[in-house]
């Protein structure tokens, strides 16, 4: 009745191999994730830098950075980090440092990650725009005061 039989083992041989291939993806998805929280983070620091860098006044400064980095941080992150910020407001700069770590958890992918390492920290810096040194450089470039 059968002329040709069929041997099977194609299909045990991807048995086998399923559940690495299926690891591989979620860790590729796990990764993605970890890309995309980072990007969100560097946006955020220097977002922060750059509009506490605009106030002339410390204390305006600091509040503004830290209202960037609340904007953006805690409601588009994928991940749940434990993570800390901090705002240095110096004579000629602003700094913004952020450090944290992903929490991704326990477990196999833990410590498979653990190797790349899974805490990142980030330091952006601007420099404080004063009104007068935009206007002397405006002048000296010959373009006006408007933007």
């Amino acid at each position: 009745m059968f002329e040709k039989m069929e041997k099977g083992s194609l299909t045990i041989e991807l048995t086998l191999l399923m559940p690495f291939i299926l690891g591989l993806f979620i860790l590729i998805i796990i990764s993605g994730f970890i890309l995309h929280d980072k990007c969100v983070v560097n946006k955020a620091c220097l977002s922060a830098a750059l509009r506490g860098s605009e106030e002339d006044e410390d204390d305006q400064a600091i509040n503004r950075a830290y209202e960037a980095l609340d904007e953006v941080i805690p409601e588009h992150l994928i991940g749940k980090w434990d993570y800390s910020t901090q705002v240095d407001i110096g004579e000629d700069e602003v700094r913004i440092t952020f450090r944290g770590d992903t929490g991704i958890g326990g477990g196999l992918v833990n410590r498979v990650l653990s190797i790349a390492g899974t805490s990142h920290s980030y330091e952006c810096r601007s420099c404080r725009l004063r009104e007068e040194d935009y206007l002397r450089t405006k002048k000296k470039s010959g373009t006006g005061y408007c933007l």
